[in-house]
Formats: structure tokens, C-alpha cells, sequence
């Protein structure tokens, strides 16, 4: 009866601090029949979750305590949370849930969720729990979340080698397919095309280096692998540190989408053809569709604005050395108000003069840059060149039609 007791009293200890963080149980012993699992989820319908999930289950039968630590959660109420998301600053933190509650989410979202147990140890499974116990602690849990080298898979990799300094090796060196960060995270973005562009438009070269077999474990699904062919010191000898995964939820095969056009390639594309039949018409009746050019210059413009202030006003590393500035250029937004003129200022034909060459030279020269860009860029790159083009030959031609009149 005091044991039975024992075990509630602890089950109550546990779930308090784990689900409300008002209580310390770093001391708390893990029973002989307790697993710690990594588990993997997979990709959902939006952006955000298209690239999985890792997490860890702790459970111990023996307790009734089965709950998991989620390194991926943050706080909408965390004050000037967009201002801090758009920054870089925002902090993320780890936090616990029971595991049906976790599986739950999961499940009605119809997102598969695998299991894969750590054969770890009695004693190494309590140092990984008081690892993950002291981690939870509200001093501890937050951390500056960075979606390629700090996330919800890397510090589960980096929590246990830093319980088991040395004693883990990942055996990985199979997943080297000269991937950089850019074409790993291409493999989860075709069902987002629109969220594919975003990503291309906004983050820079940093993402285009190759990326080691050891950083490909920033997906959950390398991660996966990862633990399956890692081994971990036991008694000297190095073992297997989890097996393959065990399926915990499968989810039903999704509902077939019929191919839709409105794709940023084919909405580019098209985009092109119509600037292209309005010059030609422009061309025609001697005249230029300043509202067209305008709206071109000045989105093109803020877009540039936008790449800097990514580049330079925030803590993101991937948005660094982006090329795309050399065709989005912040200085159009204030040369679209000039636009409208029926002259040009002789130094705005030079500044468009200058815009088609760079942009032009770019369009030639990309695919030898350090950055990929996206398919889209080359219908987007020819529209600001066919535009800048027209307008210093029509401005050009109506100064000479003016200067021979007035003659």
C-alpha cells in the first residue's frame, strides 16, 4: 500500500511539473521499466509543419508517467511576438505534454507518428532524464530557435551528446548525396509551391552551401535515420542506439489535388506574356503604360527592401548574401514615383539603362552564382528588363519628337 501510494504521489509530482512547470523532480528515479523514445512526425498540410516534427517520449509504466518533451512550441503571448518572429529573437522553448495528448494533435491532423526506442542504459536513461528534467527548467527551457542549425530535431541530437560526451557516433556517412541546405529542404516543398518561392525569394546563399552528412539531421526524418545508424558506449562496446522506427499512428493516405496552374512559375510566366502584348501595343500607338510601370518598379522595389532589412536587420543567418537584390533594388521604390512623367529625367534613362543591363547580366549569369534561384526568377528578370528597356527608348523618342517640333 505505501509503495502504491509512492507511485501515485510521484505520478502527480511528475505531471505537475511536466504539463505546469510548478514543481522540481530532477531527482526523481526513472523505474527499470521505463523507455525513453525519440519520435518522429511527419509532414503536415501547411508550411510550417511540411518539414515534421522530432520530439522525445519518456515512459515509465511503472509511475503511469508517459509524457513528452517538445522543443518546438513558443508563446503567442511572449510580448512583440511578430516584431521578435520577423527579427530573429523570438524564443522558443521546450515544453511537456502528456503523450495521448501528443498523439491526439497528431492524429487529427492525420500526421503519421513514429517510435523509436533508445537502448540506452538503466543509468544512462536517468542521466538523459535528468538532462531533459534540468533542460525543462524555467531558467533553461527557452533558446533562440534557428530552423537549420537550432531546432526541434538538433537538440534532441545535441542534448544527448552532451549527456553522453564521446559516446555516441553517428554512423551517416550513407546520406552524403552533395545536398546543400537549399535542396533538403526542396524535398518537403512540392505539395507548397507558393511557400517554395517565399523561401527562395528570402533567404540568401548561406543555404546553398553543401551540407554535411551530420547537418542533414536538422529534418526530422535524417534524424530518424541518424538514431538508427548511431551507436552509444555500453560496457565499453559500442551498440545500437535505437532500432527502426515502430508506427504509432499511420495517416491515411491524403485525397488526390488536382494539378492547379496557379503555380509562381506559371503565374510568372504569364504575368510576362501579358507585359510583353502591352509593350508591343505601347510600341504601337506611341505610348507607355505608366500605371504598369510603376506598379512593376515599385513592388520590385519594396521586395528589395525587404531582402535588405532580412539581410542586415535581423538575426537570421539563412537570409544573409541574398542575390536576389540584384534584381529586387531598394531604390526602385523611390524612382516608380518618377515614373509617371511623360519625360524621363535624363538620370533616371541611365538609371534604367543600368537596371537592364544588371538585370539582364544576372539572367545570363545566375546559375554560376553562388545562390539557386528560383524558375520563376527568369520570367520576373526578362518583365523588368523589357520595361526599363522601353521606357529609355520611348522617353528617348518623344524628347527628339518634341526637340523637332519645337524646331
Amino acid at each position: 500500500m505505501k509503495q502504491h501510494l509512492t507511485k501515485i504521489w510521484l505520478l502527480l509530482v511528475c505531471c505537475l511539473y511536466a504539463l505546469q512547470g510548478q514543481a522540481q523532480f530532477e531527482n526523481y528515479q526513472l523505474s527499470p521499466d521505463a523507455t525513453i523514445s525519440l519520435i518522429t512526425c511527419s509532414s503536415g498540410d501547411d508550411l510550417y509543419t511540411v518539414f515534421g516534427h522530432s520530439a522525445v517520449r519518456v515512459n515509465d509504466p511503472a509511475a503511469g508517467l508517459d509524457i513528452v518533451f517538445n522543443y518546438g512550441t513558443f508563446d503567442f503571448d511572449e510580448p512583440n511576438f511578430y516584431l521578435k518572429f520577423a527579427q530573429g529573437k523570438l524564443r522558443y522553448k521546450l515544453s511537456a505534454a502528456y503523450f495521448s495528448d501528443f498523439v491526439y494533435a497528431y492524429t487529427r491532423d492525420n500526421r503519421s507518428v513514429f517510435e523509436q526506442e533508445l537502448r540506452l542504459t538503466p543509468e544512462q536513461r536517468q542521466q538523459y532524464w535528468a538532462f531533459l528534467t534540468n533542460n525543462y527548467l524555467p531558467a533553461n527551457r527557452f533558446y533562440l530557435y534557428d530552423f537549420f542549425f537550432d531546432n526541434c530535431a538538433t537538440r534532441i541530437r545535441d542534448g544527448l551528446e552532451a549527456t553522453f560526451p564521446n559516446q555516441i557516433k553517428f554512423n551517416i556517412e550513407h546520406f552524403d548525396k552533395d545536398y546543400s541546405f537549399r535542396n533538403l529542404i526542396d524535398i518537403y516543398l512540392p505539395p507548397q509551391p507558393w511557400g517554395d518561392f517565399g523561401i527562395d525569394l528570402a533567404l540568401g546563399a548561406k543555404i546553398d552551401q553543401e551540407a554535411t552528412p551530420y547537418e542533414y539531421m536538422f529534418l526530422p526524418d535524417y534524424l530518424s535515420m541518424g538514431f538508427a545508424n548511431a551507436t552509444i558506449m555500453q560496457n565499453g562496446k559500442a551498440v545500437p542506439l535505437a532500432g527502426e522506427p515502430k508506427t504509432i499512428f499511420l495517416q491515411q493516405p491524403p485525397q488526390e489535388e488536382s494539378f492547379s496552374l496557379f503555380r509562381p512559375t506559371m503565374v510568372f510566366w504569364a504575368f510576362f506574356v501579358v507585359v510583353l502584348v502591352v509593350t508591343i501595343l505601347d510600341l504601337k500607338n506611341n505610348r507607355r503604360s505608366k500605371t504598369l510601370d510603376f506598379m512593376l518598379f515599385f513592388i520590385s522595389g519594396l521586395l528589395g527592401i525587404i531582402f535588405l532589412l532580412l539581410w542586415f536587420a535581423t538575426d537570421h543567418q539563412a537570409t544573409a548574401n541574398n542575390y536576389n537584390l540584384l534584381w529586387g533594388i531598394p531604390t526602385h521604390v523611390v524612382v516608380a514615383f518618377l515614373l509617371g512623367k511623360r519625360l524621363l529625367p535624363a538620370w533616371v534613362r541611365i538609371y534604367m539603362t543600368a537596371t537592364a543591363v544588371i538585370t539582364g547580366l544576372l539572367l545570363i549569369t545566375w546559375w554560376g552564382l553562388p545562390q539557386e534561384p528560383h524558375a520563376a526568377f527568369i520570367p520576373i528578370a526578362l518583365t523588368l528588363v523589357i520595361r526599363a528597356e522601353y521606357m529609355v527608348w520611348s522617353s528617348r523618342e518623344r524628347k527628339t519628337v518634341e526637340a523637332k517640333t519645337k524646331a
